[in-house]
């Protein structure tokens, strides 16, 4: 492994070394609503040098318009193609509307509002998100299991409760519908010194009502599911001049350990300097910030 260090130092040898660059963004090119130094020119830098740049993200809370939008608010990026931003709804969709079918099935939907944005583009009917009323007092022998619900769908939710809880467990033990999770990330980092339960949480509460033999199938970073989408949209990946650029050890790292591709680490996020010697499998690189890139 290459050392924090000489992040500076270590940047532009990147552009030497590797043709693709996957690039997470939340920890990596903003935080919450605030650009990380450096990461416009970082960006600026990979084109100029005809690099191709893919934007691989967790956050299914955001639209893929969305995600433009900050492109545009905090990098002044105004190009940057949709194609190119693959988030893990969109890898759940994708999957979905290859499975599913369409006229018959819903999904039930534990996430936020932007993801069943998300599938309504893709022609999929879902519902769940947004505030659930209590029913602690209600008698659940009463309540209907809709029989078309065939996959359940658990991600962050700051409206989750037990409500959502119960209904999920109905369906997927009633039903036997499939469960799905788009993402695995146990925190979210809400400022450059703070970082609060993720995903993760959420899944783990799910999970722990079904029993060990019913694990979800993982749509997002670390599993290869989505590098497979990548290669099936954008084509084939020379992996040996491939590299996944990220802030989170187990979702970023693992997935380039997963895929077979190189690994720097930005310590702008999720993952900071004291972190890095109590890793475990280390990565190729470790950088300041995805500035570095652009580093003269």
């Amino acid at each position: 492994m290459e050392c924090a260090l000489n992040g500076r130092q270590l940047g532009p040898s990147l552009l030497k070394l590797f043709d693709t660059f996957l690039v997470d963004c939340d920890g990596v090119l903003w935080i919450q609503d605030s650009a990380v130094k450096g990461a416009e020119a970082a960006i600026r830098t990979l084109r100029s040098h005809n690099k191709r740049v893919l934007f691989v993200s967790n956050n299914c809370g955001k639209t893929v318009e969305q995600f433009q939008e900050k492109f545009r608010t905090l990098l002044h990026l105004e190009d940057v193609p949709s194609r190119d931003i693959i988030n893990s709804a969109v890898s759940t969709a994708i999957y979905l509307k290859n499975k599913m079918d369409l006229e018959k099935e819903r999904v039930f939907v534990i996430a936020q509002d932007a993801f069943t944005k998300t599938l309504d583009s893709y022609g999929i009917k879902s519902f769940g998100p947004g505030f659930a009323e209590p029913k602690a007092f209600v008698d659940w022998t009463t309540f209907e299991v809709d029989p078309s619900v065939k996959y359940v769908i658990v991600s962050y939710d700051p409206f989750f409760n037990h409500t959502k809880l119960t209904e999920a467990y109905l369906y997927l033990t009633e039903n036997n519908a499939e469960l799905l999770s788009p993402d695995v990330d146990q925190f979210f980092s809400v400022s450059s010194t703070r970082k609060i339960p993720g995903s993760f949480c959420v899944q783990a509460a799910v999970s722990s009502v079904l029993g060990e033999d019913r694990t979800p199938k993982i749509m997002g970073k670390p599993d290869k599911f989505m590098f497979d989408l990548i290669q099936q949209e954008h084509g084939e990946m020379d992996r040996e001049r491939t590299v996944m650029i990220g802030d989170n050890y187990k979702t970023d790292m693992g997935f380039g350990f997963n895929c077979g591709v190189s690994t720097a680490l930005v310590l702008t996020g999720n993952t900071k300097e004291g972190d890095v010697e109590g890793l475990g499998r280390r990565p190729d690189f470790v950088l300041g910030s995805i500035g570095d890139i652009a580093a003269e």
